[in-house]
């Protein structure tokens, strides 16, 4: 699970939701939205997003997440249901196939991981 924060179209208002997510081997994010979620609303004037994931208080580690969402097109969505199912999210094929229920990706602008559970805290940046 993940927190997702959107804008309101118009405003600098800012959204945030938790959402099931799964990613790629190139670290894009899957997600999904109903079309009557605030979310979906708000990317569809504005793509950028950002995402915070893990906040265990027992691991501490979290990785902080930056980038533009694009709506998975029709043609393939198949295999990015396939790859939501395979990981274990809350998310069931039935409510993936909703038809309410729209896919997107996040392609990374910044990602931030961060480890505290050694002595020093591990910490990498990566920018694209």
């Amino acid at each position: 699970m993940a927190v997702i924060s959107t804008l309101l179209p118009g405003s600098l208002q800012p959204e945030s939701a938790l959402i099931a997510f799964a990613e790629t081997e190139h670290l894009k994010i899957i997600f999904e939205s109903f079309v009557t979620a605030r979310k979906w609303h708000n990317l569809q004037k504005n793509p950028h997003v950002s995402l915070v994931i893990g906040w265990d208080t027992e691991r501490h580690i979290t990785v902080q997440y930056e980038g533009r969402a694009a709506a998975i097109p029709a043609a393939q969505t198949e295999h990015y249901t396939q790859l939501f199912l395979a990981k274990d999210t809350p998310c069931s094929e039935t409510f993936l196939r909703d038809p309410r229920v729209r896919l997107f990706k996040v392609t990374p602008t910044w990602i931030r991981y961060s480890d505290y559970t050694g002595d020093a805290p591990r910490i990498i940046e990566i920018r694209y």
